[in-house]
């Protein structure tokens, strides 16, 4: 047998060569950083794990992508500010009629007095606030047509002291209306009722049966309470019996020196109540409760025209008794301007001590605010 040739340094060359060659081409396309082959130390093939990747260009890049939309970048503030404030909201002073608002002026504008309220509804009657040129007031829920009332609905005053015309029931007088600067009539105080104390005639008659002077002061009260029901219960009927007369049941004195008499017209009868006693009530008293003016009636009264009882016993009874038989002293309320007599009926007094008369007949009374 022929033994086989020893290598020569030329082969052994070329056969290193093709081995590494083979080696490169096993490695092609295996993941970079993956070790394989054999193990110089055993000669054996392992595989190891991936280990961990780091962070490549390709990560840099998207970390400064993310970059320029963050909080530092120029679109990041961007971003924050809408997030923080939005879109401007509706708002009532805005100036702007917003859905559910009836009027928007501004906040400036929107006033309790004009026409849109603070809280861009408009204006009513009823609603508290008073419109200016368009309202006199506004009570709410306390707008009533009253007297002092603020009319619901319209929203303008109702009669009330100042406006010019006397209220019945309300007021004496009212300052508001024009008057005679030269007539002798007492001035309308602000309350509506005259500088003065009134005196009337009644418009009822009665016999000489009253109840007694209190029972008269009572008739008299009745009938001011027509226009007069707050003070009605001040007025005195100019009466007396044997034990007293207005002198007494009257107030009068230094107190009452400056406090006139007068008509429900505010023509003044007597400066006060000496002027009364001393010289009568100028021409009369002519008006009765019902604002009738009235001349040559009788009235019931037993008075001198100091203010005392007549000194007898014609008083029917204590104003208690009609009976026919018994009688007593009346007044004249007046006579005409033009009448002969009228001299008489002042020197006389006749006013208030002019005739008997039998107490079965029915005669008026002098009622005086006391």
């Amino acid at each position: 047998m022929q033994r086989p040739r020893p290598l020569t340094h030329t082969s052994h060359a070329l056969l290193t060569l093709l081995t590494c060659a083979c080696a490169g081409e096993e490695g092609i396309g295996a993941p970079q950083g993956l070790t394989t082959g054999a193990d110089p130390t055993t000669g054996s093939s392992s595989s190891t794990d991936a280990p961990t990747p780091t962070t490549g260009p390709a990560d840099l890049s998207t970390s400064q992508a993310t970059g320029s939309t963050g909080s530092t970048g120029d679109a990041g503030s961007s971003t924050s500010e809408v997030m923080s404030t939005g879109e401007a909201q509706p708002a009532c002073g805005d100036g702007v009629l917003d859905p559910g608002e009836q009027c928007d002026k501004g906040s400036a504008s929107n006033l309790e007095t004009g026409d849109c309220l603070p809280s861009c509804v408009l204006p009513k009657c009823g609603d508290g606030y008073v419109q200016a040129g368009v309202e006199e007031c506004d009570l709410a829920d306390g707008n009533s047509n009253n007297y002092n009332g603020c009319a619901p609905g319209t929203c303008l005053w109702g009669p009330r002291c100042g406006d010019g015309v006397v209220t019945p029931l309300h007021e004496l007088c009212d300052p508001g209306m024009l008057v005679d600067p030269q007539g002798d009539t007492a001035p309308c105080t602000p309350t509506c009722r005259y500088d003065g104390r009134v005196a009337f005639v009644s418009s009822q008659k009665y016999t000489g049966k009253l109840g007694g002077v209190s029972g008269a002061d009572l008739k008299c009260q009745a009938l001011a309470k027509a226009f007069d029901p707050d003070h009605a219960h001040r007025y005195r009927a100019w009466l007396s019996d044997g034990v007293s007369g207005p002198a007494t049941r009257f107030d009068h004195g230094p107190m009452f020196a400056a406090t006139p008499y007068v008509l429900l017209d505010g023509v003044v009868i007597a400066d006060s109540f000496e002027d009364l006693v001393a010289s009568g009530p100028h021409l009369g008293i002519t008006m009765t409760d019902t604002h009738e003016v009235v001349i040559e009636q009788e009235i019931w009264t037993h008075t001198t025209h100091e203010g005392e009882p007549v000194p007898d016993d014609s008083h029917c009874g204590q104003w208690t008794d009609d009976s026919f038989k018994l009688t007593a002293t009346v007044g004249f309320n007046a006579v005409p301007a033009d009448s002969l007599e009228l001299q008489a009926w002042i020197d006389e007094r006749w006013w208030t001590r002019y005739l008997l008369k039998y107490c079965t007949l029915a005669r008026r009374l002098y009622c005086f605010e006391d």
